[in-house]
């Protein structure tokens, strides 16, 4: 068997709630990993989150990863690609979104630029992030050093109202647990991540393999030669797989991995 690069979202993938504590890793699939390693298959990342998210809560096990939804790409520790929105860009970002009453944080790998989120909740709005000090409440424009956006609502009549300012050259990813959503550029996304890792790289897409769980991840799903759906993802998500696990605290990334022989 050739060996395989396998891709992992994170929220609800790798990481996810258990007993209220956040970004809690089950014990297995920390095991399935190791064993991943040790038997000669590259493990790497797809995800929304930034770069300082996966050193903090993986420290020493991803050197390759596709971070920000598409916008940051790394290969054993190499920057492939990455993208930031110039000053020009921010400006005109802020100013279509802020007309439309949009709560929002321009999000780069190290820190995020929060607009317009209420006061009084942008200290539980930055623990989402996971990264003590992450976002910075005092900014301007030229200091942003961003590469995607995510967005708050404050309940659904608020995201109606917001709904309109999302256009068909971009992907609103709502988050089905949290009343928030990222959002990606089109052509700019996991998969072209994804794929401008494995050219850099010369990996044969056949020989690569997805797990996740949400509506991000299809583009990605669609990227590899085999995908596997969280048994707790969204069906979106377990229609385009391949496979379907079981739900991540019941070992479902171990389980997968047994099934595909791979550990």
């Amino acid at each position: 068997m050739n060996k395989k690069t396998i891709f992992f979202d994170v929220d609800n993938t790798l990481l996810g709630t258990r007993n209220g504590k956040r970004f809690c890793i089950p014990p297995s699939t920390l095991e399935a990993l190791s064993l991943l390693k040790r038997n000669g298959h590259r493990v790497a990342i797809g995800s929304g989150r930034p770069e300082s998210f996966i050193r903090l809560h993986f420290p020493g096990i991803f050197t390759s990863y596709v971070a920000m939804n598409g916008s940051h790409v790394v290969f054993e520790g190499e920057t492939v690609f990455l993208f930031e929105f110039s000053a020009e860009k921010v400006r005109s970002l802020m100013e279509h979104f802020d007309s439309f009453g949009c709560c929002y944080t321009f999000v780069g790998s190290y820190h995020g630029w929060p607009r317009n989120i209420p006061q009084n909740t942008l200290d539980t709005f930055g623990v989402n992030y996971g990264v003590p000090g992450y976002l910075c409440p005092a900014w301007r424009p030229e200091d942003v050093r961003a590469s995607m956006l995510d967005f708050m609502f404050t309940d659904e009549e608020h995201y109606r109202r917001c709904r309109p300012a999302f256009d068909d050259t971009m992907v609103l990813n709502r988050n089905p647990a949290l009343p928030a959503a990222d959002l990606s550029f089109k052509g700019r996304d996991k998969a072209s991540g994804v794929r401008a890792l494995l050219r850099y790289a010369g990996i044969d897409p056949k020989d690569t393999i997805a797990f996740g769980d949400s509506y991000n991840d299809l583009t990605m799903m669609k990227a590899v030669g085999f995908s596997v759906a969280m048994g707790n993802g969204v069906d979106a998500a377990k229609q385009a797989a391949d496979y379907v696990t079981a739900p991540i605290f019941e070992d479902g990334i171990y389980k997968a991995l047994k099934h595909l022989e791979l550990i």
